[in-house]
């Protein structure tokens, strides 16, 4: 068996606890309007060209950016950081892209790391069908699950896919033995509004085993991947939140109960 994956970045810290070796997958179903990771969308290896000065020249040079792992050497290279592992209480991530977009590859990599005894979180989009969401959620120790916005027709807009089979998994029982931080990413014009927010923590009040509320200010560090990748960013003149703003969402989602740090 064999998945593919397009980056295994050691010593993170903001994908879970501890310091941790984060997976990104290839492949995922949403097309989020402010996706930090485009490169994760497609499947399977994507061939980009730039330019690189040689000699005082430019030349065109190809990367490929994705390639396929066995889960043999997924954890052999997960294992390389095991000691900061040990020290921290940390793990390894899987992110993306969309980890469910590849059950079969990811559940491999969580048995193999679970009989090496290491943290697993899952970082996730929520967005897949209840059956392998249960399977892969299942497997893990933590889920990082992302919520973007209580309206349907909203999220479809600006995500490409329905909300309802993210609410649906949002209360899967397995989250009864798995640990739960909800993130939510602040965009302003989709869902950086009071109203907006309060609705959000209100369906997060449905799923009593909600651990902490993760709030990600939106940024635009990753407008280069789009021009690399051919790919229209459509938020160019969208700005980063304000403190003010930040903090205003953070004392939303404090005053009904949550424990919230800003940022993962």
């Amino acid at each position: 068996m064999e998945g593919v994956v397009f980056d295994i970045r050691h010593y993170a810290v903001h994908d879970g606890p501890g310091i941790r070796t984060t997976v990104f997958f290839k492949g995922c179903p949403l097309r989020c309007r402010w996706c930090h990771n485009p490169e994760g969308f497609e499947t399977g290896p994507v061939s980009v060209v730039r330019e690189r000065s040689v000699a005082g020249r430019l030349m065109p040079i190809t990367d490929v950016i994705g390639r396929s792992y066995t889960p043999e050497e997924v954890v052999e290279e997960v294992l390389k950081s095991r000691i900061f592992f040990d020290e921290s209480g940390g793990g390894v991530s899987f992110s993306g892209g969309e980890p469910l977009m590849q059950p079969g590859f990811a559940g491999a990599c969580m048995d193999l790391l679970k009989k090496e005894g290491i943290h697993i979180a899952l970082d996730t989009s929520g967005y897949a069908s209840r059956t392998v969401f249960d399977l892969i959620a299942g497997k893990s120790d933590l889920v990082l699950f992302d919520l973007k916005h209580y309206d349907s027709a909203v999220h479809q807009e600006h995500t490409g896919v329905p909300l309802e089979p993210v609410l649906e998994n949002l209360h899967s029982p397995v989250f009864g033995r798995v640990g739960l931080i909800a993130r939510i990413p602040l965009i302003p014009g989709f869902n950086l509004a009071p109203d907006t927010l309060r609705k959000m923590a209100e369906i997060l009040l449905e799923s009593p085993v909600v651990q902490e509320v993760d709030l990600l200010p939106y940024h635009n560090i990753a407008t280069h991947k789009y021009e690399r990748l051919g790919i229209d960013y459509r938020l160019k003149e969208v700005k980063v939140p304000a403190k003010e703003e930040v903090e205003m969402a953070a004392g939303i989602f404090r005053e009904m109960g949550f424990p919230v740090k800003i940022g993962g």
